[in-house]
């Protein structure tokens, strides 16, 4: 019986390194493939390991192409966009939580149903919304469509945690005379410390990677965030591919820095609502 036990833990292990070994082969074969250069980065059969790895790529995109410009960029869209995000979605959230009617379900599934359709068709509407308003070619207009999609989402994860905070901790602030606002603020969200971390990454993961806003309501280079930057280096006969590559590893850092610092907290939030 034990040794079967220790075999199938034995082999449930050499299951969990090979499927962790595919899932983190894309990010190993994008970094190596930076460090290759033009001709070997089209060699067959391809190089798992680079044979002559140099750093010419990176420098390229630092020097040439001021990947540094396009991560601020990037970074003044996605701080806004979550911090917006987290600020609207925990008070709708909490909203939608308390209101027991028909009328918040029916405001929580038209959100959901808005986000049916595709950023591609959005866009338009989008530009011409934000140039009758003057916000063309700023950020403020790309982090207000941004967050009109991420709110969506966090309206939907923080709905069920919210309703998950006893009433009664509520009705105890109030009688030792606290109002609605301090009741939210000092009881109920520290009580929603992880699943509101959770909501904030992946707000800002997805206003980091965001394209066809960017690309529809910024026209000048030097607003451009990284994801339009990685673009500009696949033409339409040609592409840098080594290049790409060393781009998309500057560009992925910031998160998976951010997902190594907050891996944990992320995991016990994502659980937390399967486990009630």
């Amino acid at each position: 019986m034990i040794r079967a036990l220790r075999r199938r833990g034995w082999g449930l292990t050499v299951l969990g390194v090979i499927g962790v070994a595919l899932y983190l082969f894309p990010i190993y074969w994008m970094f190596t493939s930076g460090l290759k250069n033009s001709a070997e980065i089209f060699a067959s059969p391809p190089t798992i390991i680079p044979r002559a790895p140099t750093l010419a790529a990176f420098i390229y995109v630092f020097q040439r192409d001021d990947v540094l410009r396009y991560l601020r960029n990037s970074l003044a869209i996605a701080v806004p966009v979550t911090l917006l995000t987290l600020t609207m979605g925990s008070m709708g959230g909490y909203a939608l939580s308390r209101l027991n009617s028909r009328i918040a379900d029916l405001a929580l599934f038209t959100v959901l149903l808005l986000q049916v359709f595709p950023e591609a068709l959005l866009a338009t509407p989008m530009f011409i919304i934000f140039k009758a308003l003057g916000l063309l070619n700023t950020f403020a207009a790309v982090i207000l469509a941004t967050t009109s999609k991420t709110l969506a989402f966090a309206l939907v994860i923080l709905r069920p945690m919210f309703r998950q905070v006893p009433i009664e901790l509520e009705e105890a602030s109030r009688v030792d005379g606290c109002t609605p606002l301090q009741t939210f603020r000092r009881i109920v969200l520290p009580l929603m410390r992880i699943p509101l971390i959770v909501v904030g990454a992946l707000s800002f993961v997805q206003a980091y990677g965001e394209f066809v806003y960017p690309l529809t309501l910024l026209t000048r280079d030097e607003m451009q965030p990284a994801t339009v930057g990685i673009y500009s280096f696949v033409g339409a006969e040609y592409a840098d591919w080594h290049r790409v590559m060393a781009f998309s590893s500057v560009f992925v850092l910031p998160i998976l820095v951010l997902f190594l610092a907050l891996q944990r907290r992320i995991v016990a939030g994502l659980t937390a609502g399967a486990l009630k």
